[in-house]
């Protein structure tokens, strides 16, 4: 669900004010660079994930921005592996001005699930596609019910 022009101005509010934090002074150097867009486009994915404005979101869309919408950016090799750590930071952030009720711990318990789905050049892994039946063989009976084998019935 696409945000409202409200919604969307709060959640770049909401990332601008996590850079005049104390949390966000302590980042390093080279995460600072990336925190305020990496936490407006995780914000803006939960949002648009459960179709509700930044206050009202959850774990659902916390998982959501996380595991699809987050390995998919193009973000420094040194940023890739601390972007839970630095989203669970500026949750953290918003919780302490009364903005949000938490999803800092579900965040970072989400971190191993995050780093699975990322690629190492960058990127997302798109995860395998399994089967729902198991593929029939040349010599197994036809799934037609005819008794015969497959490759004298159906598989001609």
């Amino acid at each position: 669900m696409e945000l409202s022009p409200y919604d969307r101005e709060r959640v770049e509010t909401w990332s601008a004010d996590f850079a005049e934090t104390p949390a966000f002074g302590a980042l390093p150097p080279a995460e600072k660079e990336a925190a305020v867009s990496l936490a407006a486009e995780f914000l803006r994915a939960a949002c648009e994930a459960e179709g509700s404005g930044p206050e009202n979101v959850g774990e659902a869309g916390f998982r959501a921005a996380m595991l699809d919408r987050i390995p998919a950016l193009d973000l420094p090799e040194e940023i890739r592996p601390r972007a839970p750590e630095i989203l669970a930071t500026f949750l953290e952030t918003l919780q302490a001005q009364g903005r949000l009720s938490g999803g800092a711990a579900f965040v970072r318990a989400l971190g191993p699930a995050y780093l699975a789905r990322c690629k190492a050049g960058g990127g997302a892994r798109t995860p395998p596609v399994r089967r729902g039946t198991p593929a029939i063989g040349r010599n197994d009976p036809c799934p037609c019910g005819s008794g015969k084998k497959f490759k004298k019935c159906c598989g001609e």
